[in-house]
């Protein structure tokens, strides 16, 4: 039943031929999206500033959502997911500064520094991992009646699902340091990089510190499939970072495994995480399954808007510099489609990118290109089904269940709107 709505809701999912909200029977709303593309005279300013898609962007994300209930139709202001969790993010990120508290003062300063109050971050994981408990509070399954929980079971649920919200932190903040050391990267979060303060070994022994202390609070769950879960992800982080590195002519030109690279290096850790949150619930299959096909869409559509900003954005609004990607010789979603418009493109880029005319001449054939157009569409078509997993969720009528689910949806708009 659950997935006969889903399938109902992705059938739907991208009609149309300009952004629009789409207003569900059950006070939901997603993006569609079907492009229009106008040339530029100037290619590589075309690349840089994408001032078409951004100025649609922020037209709908600042417009407000048309809320029908039955037959009236009331105006309701945008939601706000990161206000709705402020509390518990508080209390998130105090316990993840105790919990990164290490004996050596080199080890505690350096497993911190992402931890600190002004450097953490958007903290959008934890964000999604509060959303979603609260989203799938439901009536535990599989009981006749299906029974809800007291308050004591609901505190301790609560604070269990909390607890995935600091490993999840934790893992993604000990792959940045990681990945930072095999990138030589300069900057994170606006700030000089770890190992650029401290040096590769340091920064490598304080991610390796992180995952240890996650491995603790994963273990204090007492819950084998959230466990093994959780260990998938780690695996993943390692297996995408590898393909990454160690990539032949072939799979770096190839779309399939790029976007199996970055399930594994980016959705991997949500979706699962979010998984993780309904297990621990009790939800059935079918929920937990939802629930992932949330975090895995909301990720890859991340990634792939991370892929666009790194071309469009600047160093100052990323927090790193841009390009790095091409810089560094990484091959994302943009190019992959400027080059199955020119095939001459892969000539330049198995050359490499050492030689700063290859790096011109691969932004010009990207202005010229519908790459960073189309690497956008596919951003809203994973953005698209990460809203119709909400929608297609037990039907609730607790009115911060609603909220919650609807902050979800909210989220999947800002990951394909933001800028930075």
């Amino acid at each position: 039943m659950l997935f006969s709505r889903l399938s109902k809701n992705l059938r739907g999912a991208f009609n149309g031929c300009r952004w629009f909200l789409s207003v569900r029977d059950r006070n939901h709303h997603r993006f569609v999206f079907e492009h229009s593309y106008v040339s530029s005279t100037n290619s590589i300013q075309q690349v840089m500033t994408s001032s078409i898609f951004s100025k649609g962007l922020s037209t709908l994300h600042s417009s407000r959502y048309h809320i029908h209930h039955q037959s009236s139709s009331v105006v309701e202001d945008e939601l706000d997911p990161f206000s709705l969790v402020a509390d518990e993010l508080s209390l998130v990120s105090n316990k993840l500064r105790a919990m990164v508290v290490a004996e050596v003062p080199k080890l505690a300063s350096a497993a911190e520094y992402f931890f600190k109050m002004g450097v953490e971050g958007k903290r959008f994981r934890p964000t999604v991992l509060l959303l979603m408990s609260t989203a799938l509070n439901l009536p535990i399954p599989n009981a006749s009646p299906p029974i809800e929980l007291d308050d004591t079971l609901a505190t301790d649920l609560r604070s269990r699902q909390q607890c995935i919200a600091e490993i999840t932190e934790m893992i993604h903040v000990a792959s940045l340091l990681h990945d930072d050391v095999l990138d030589d990267a300069d900057t994170r979060r606006g700030i000089g990089s770890l190992n650029v303060v401290m040096g590769n070994k340091l920064s490598v022994l304080a991610g390796d510190f992180l995952l240890s202390r996650a491995c603790v609070a994963l273990a204090s769950l007492k819950n084998t499939e959230v466990v093994s879960l959780l260990a998938k992800v780690v695996e993943h982080l390692v297996t995408g970072e590898t393909m990454q590195m160690t990539t032949t002519s072939d799979q770096r030109c190839s779309m399939d495994y790029y976007m199996q690279k970055t399930y594994y290096k980016t959705a991997s850790l949500i979706s699962n995480s979010c998984k993780a949150i309904a297990i621990l619930a009790g939800q059935t299959g079918e929920v937990a399954m939802l629930a992932f096909d949330y975090g895995k869409n909301l990720g890859l559509a991340f990634q792939l808007i991370d892929d666009v900003l790194d071309f469009t954005g600047t160093s100052a609004s990323l927090g790193k510099g841009s390009l790095s990607d091409i810089r560094h010789g990484i091959v994302t979603a943009p190019m992959l489609f400027a080059m199955e418009e020119f095939p001459q493109l892969r000539a330049i880029v198995e050359e490499g990118f050492e030689n700063p005319q290859n790096i011109d001449l691969t932004l010009e054939y990207l202005g010229k290109s519908l790459g960073i157009q189309r690497t956008k569409e596919l951003a809203v078509k994973h953005a698209n089904l990460a809203a119709a997993a909400i929608d297609s969720l037990p039907q609730n009528d607790n009115e911060e269940v609603k909220k919650s689910r609807r902050a979800l949806i909210d989220l999947t708009q800002r990951v394909i709107t933001r800028t930075k």
